[in-house]
């Protein structure tokens, strides 16, 4: 059934489903009637596609929605449009509400997590025997606890991931992919969505009002992030003190999709409004090695001889590889022993792993956590997938691996880093779970693989012609918080979304890699969806 809908899809055919009838139209491409091919209905011609990537490319450098390309990053005056789709992509309405909805709970669940020193040492106990660089993250924690935290204040910037889920035409569902700390697409989200509500517009403008494929569509408001950070450097106590971004400008294919200048010129924007003047240094790690000392009479980090670090925001340094020495290594612990507010903490980093994602699917887990919040409790427990631990040898753990092996299509493999690529699928699932040892195992969670809802958008890649295909979609919904060390709740903010987007046929959505791009939801009621299952 799900390859037939997708050939359809491709193709323009007709296709009945629960009495939703899709008529095929002239141009081959148009399904009428479902918000799954809302892009196709609206864009009637070859000019009208070609007038409107033009319309997209010139608004997106009118608005800053650009980067430095990867192969002329030395000169910062030559700029280019990141992979994006032309229209923002139709998602489920209610469940985009649903994602929303829990994502202040989110942000005080992993908070809680982090202040359990004791949960975390337990959830990475056998982790640490097979994962070394997992094994140097729980040691920097252990030693920072045994010294005392200095830190007064925990700031969490986390993106939540999810898809649709659609098992066998039945019921649309909202399933979570992973938990992000220090998270891609902070500094685009804003400039995507903003770029995609005025395409709409041009839409309209071009038909001369709104065409019937959107009459029931909406599009969510741009939020932005920098607030948080602003309040997190209030809280410090230290006018003078200054914001470091961590970053890496070697990412593919435009430095990276979180593009943090955004995020630097909103902040000072707050602070000017507030009337306070805040220096802000953007920083690889490398120079943050260089530059970066810790003062051990009062524990402040420093810069030079005169710059105080209120706040450290990283978005680069969550693998090995990225720290090329024990430089790079001794300033992330010079980091944790400061006073310096930093984002993610090592706390926060082990609590966003995707074994701590398994361990709270486990029953009586959020319960744990969110015992105050037992209507939460059960719609957080909703967008759960299936998801093991693959540690130990007991029988239900061998039955799991027996399955995975003979019926891979069934499952994903994920290491617990969060390194975007670190998924594997199908037949290199079962060849990795033949070959590893049981320890080595444990280094893995196995989750149940989600089924999407495909749709149907443009793809615009840099230097590439506009093209139409077949996509499957990833909210991606950003949450901000701030509190202290002994519970006390001073910031917690849902903050807008953003969307990676990729080809129906590809397991890999990554835009770093090149497979995915920059998106957003225009939103339809979710009895206008076709339920396609993209495979």
């Amino acid at each position: 059934m799900e390859n037939l809908i997708i050939s359809e899809l491709q193709n323009g055919k007709t296709y009945s489903d629960n009495n939703h009838v899709i008529n095929k139209h002239v141009n081959n491409h148009c399904i009428k009637n479902i918000a799954n091919n809302y892009v196709v209905e609206v864009i009637k011609n070859e000019d009208m596609l070609k007038e409107l990537t033009e319309y997209s490319i010139n608004y997106a450098h009118s608005i800053g929605f650009v980067g430095l390309w990867s192969e002329q990053k030395k000169f910062t005056d030559i700029s280019v449009v990141p992979p994006m789709t032309l229209l923002p992509s139709p998602f489920p309405m209610e469940l985009f509400q649903k994602a929303t909805s829990v994502q202040s709970t989110l942000n005080e669940l992993y908070y809680r997590i982090s202040l359990d020193y004791d949960f975390l040492i337990e959830a990475y106990r056998e982790v640490i025997k097979a994962d070394k660089w997992v094994g140097r993250q729980v040691e920097m924690m252990k030693l920072v606890h045994a010294e005392g935290i200095r830190q007064k204040f925990v700031l969490q910037v986390q993106r939540a991931d999810y898809m649709t889920h659609c098992e066998d035409g039945q019921k649309i569902e909202l399933k979570q992919i992973e938990v992000n700390f220090g998270p891609g697409g902070v500094g685009f989200a804003p400039k995507v969505t903003k770029l995609h509500k005025k395409m709409i517009e041009k839409v309209e403008n071009l038909h001369g009002c709104t065409p019937n494929a959107m009459s029931e569509a909406a599009l969510p408001k741009a939020k932005k992030i920098a607030e948080a950070l602003f309040q997190a450097w209030k809280v410090f106590g230290d006018a003078k003190a200054i914001v470091v971004l961590v970053f890496d400008s070697n990412l593919y294919p435009i430095q990276h999709h979180e593009q943090l200048q955004f995020v630097q010129f909103e902040l000072e924007k707050i602070a000017r409004n507030a009337g306070s003047i805040l220096n802000i240094s953007k920083m690889t790690l490398e120079e943050c090695a260089e530059r970066m000392s810790l003062n051990e009479s009062d524990y402040s980090l420093m810069i030079g001889e005169s710059k105080r670090v209120a706040v450290v925001y990283m978005v680069y340094g969550y693998l090995p590889e990225h720290y090329t020495s024990e430089k790079e290594w001794n300033c992330q612990l010079n980091m944790e022993r400061s006073t310096a507010i930093i984002s993610p903490n090592i706390r926060s980093q082990l609590s966003g792993t995707k074994k701590v994602q398994q361990l709270l699917a486990k029953p009586g887990m959020l319960e744990r956590f969110l015992a105050d919040r037992p209507k939460k409790i059960a719609e957080l427990r909703s967008t759960f997938t299936g998801i093991w631990s693959l540690e130990g040898n007991d029988s239900f753990t061998q039955a799991l691996v027996t399955d995975a092996i003979s019926s891979p299509q069934n499952y994903v493999l994920k290491a617990l880093r969060d390194d975007g690529v670190g998924n594997f699928f199908d037949e290199k699932l079962a060849e990795m779970l033949q070959t590893m040892t049981v320890q080595e195992r444990s280094a893995f969670i196995l989750q149940q693989k989600i089924r999407p809802i495909a749709v149907k958008n443009y793809l615009k890649r840099p230097f590439h012609p506009a093209k139409l295909e077949v996509v499957t979609n990833e909210l991606g919904v950003f949450g901000t918080f701030l509190g202290t060390y002994d519970g006390k709740v001073l910031f917690n903010h849902v903050d807008g979304h953003f969307i990676k987007t990729k080809s129906h046929n590809s397991n890999q959505g990554g835009i770093c890699e090149g497979s995915g791009v920059i998106d957003s939801a225009l939103l339809f009621p979710e009895a206008q969806f076709q339920k396609g299952i993209a495979k």
